[in-house]
């Protein structure tokens, strides 16, 4: 990780919002909301300069101001909002380019994945990267995989046969970038118009590090009952409220399916040595380190899901066997349990044995 002093002063003209579920009391001297939830109390001056529930960062206390509400969840990014609020704004804050980002896509034995996403990448001309680097992980045709590569002008990197794990996958093509920006896409996903622009807006923020799109599900794959259920409740979809990314909060890691970082941010980058995990351990040392990030659903990438039971059993009996090397990395990081609220009222009402509470659990389920 790297050992830079991370600048956390806010650029005139960067905006927020504050969340939709924020309640405000006492006339807006004091706010409720964030992740874990707080009360915020503000100062009088503060109070006026959210009278609208956005902010545009003008002087030192509008940016510590909107500093503190970011952190705590109470607002988030408003990229766009600075040019809308008149005359008397700052200038809105300096967005980069995405000629200033590399794509980096792991590959194993996926080749018609790949081609759909370098594709919709050449079809996006507004979010078109500076550089693909495609890097084969040891796919049993690699000839394939370069061809399909090289049709699209990415420049393929092969790993030793057998493979090296995607995190090694990475950190390869990582090292390989001149940009500094970097895209992590997986060969199973295809990003959706604008998605590199949308996140590229949250890097006006000096002090934030990786940002993540929503990722859904790629149409035409809700033909059996698992596709309809991945649809709805897939473990790489966090929903549709935007949110800070940090250990036990509402959205706690963002999977590496996509993400763009900020790549003097990432030191060596992925433990290489990790084959599951890995995104979550990044996402936890880069919080550590004192990084922020950033999870923003306007952004979207599509992901192909396992619509078979064998398979998709595997991979989440595989994604269980992180938890321990991260409890043991991140102490006090790992919940014992996590659950929705509905999951916990059908087990407490399964827990009190009586024949009206199995009724009401059936119903609540």
């Amino acid at each position: 990780m790297s050992e830079r002093t991370i600048d956390d002063r806010l650029p005139h003209g960067f905006a927020i919002a504050l969340d939709s579920t924020v309640l405000r009391l006492d006339g807006g001297a004091a706010l409720v909301g964030g992740s874990p939830p707080r009360l915020l109390y503000l100062a009088p001056a503060a109070r006026a300069l959210l009278a609208t529930g956005r902010l545009v960062v003008v002087d030192p206390a509008s940016a510590a101001l909107a500093r503190r509400l970011l952190d705590t969840g109470v607002a988030h990014p408003a990229p766009g909002h600075a040019a809308a609020a008149g005359p008397e704004a700052a200038k809105p804050a300096e967005q980069a380019s995405p000629q200033e980002v590399s794509v980096v896509v792991p590959v194993r034995d996926n080749t018609q994945g790949l081609r759909r996403l370098l594709t919709a990448l050449s079809d996006d001309p507004a979010g078109c990267p500076a550089a693909v680097i495609v890097v084969d992980d040891g796919s049993s045709d690699p000839d394939a995989v370069r061809a399909a590569g090289g049709a699209a002008g990415a420049l393929v990197l092969r790993q030793e046969p057998g493979g090296t794990g995607p995190a090694a996958a990475r950190n390869a093509g990582l090292g390989a970038t001149r940009t500094p920006y970097v895209a992590f896409l997986d060969s199973d996903v295809v990003p959706r118009p604008g998605w590199l622009s949308t996140l590229l807006a949250h890097l006006a923020d000096p002090a934030v590090a990786l940002v993540a799109p929503r990722v859904t599900a790629l149409e035409g794959g809700e033909a059996t009952w698992l596709g309809r259920y991945e649809r709805v409740r897939s473990s790489l979809d966090l929903g549709r409220r935007p949110a800070p990314v940090a250990p036990r909060t509402r959205v706690a890691y963002v999977p590496s399916a996509a993400l763009l970082v900020r790549a003097a941010a990432l030191g060596e980058g992925f433990d290489a040595g990790w084959r599951v995990a890995e995104d979550v351990d990044l996402v936890w040392r880069l919080h550590a380190a004192g990084w922020r990030m950033r999870y923003e659903p306007a952004a979207e990438v599509a992901h192909e899901h396992r619509t078979r039971l064998r398979p998709w059993l595997a991979r989440k009996a595989c994604y269980g066997t992180g938890a321990a090397p991260l409890a043991l990395r991140h102490p006090g990081q790992v919940p014992p349990v996590a659950m929705a609220p509905w999951t916990a009222a059908v087990c407490v009402l399964l827990a009190l044995q009586r024949g009206w509470s199995a009724a009401v659990a059936t119903g609540v389920a």
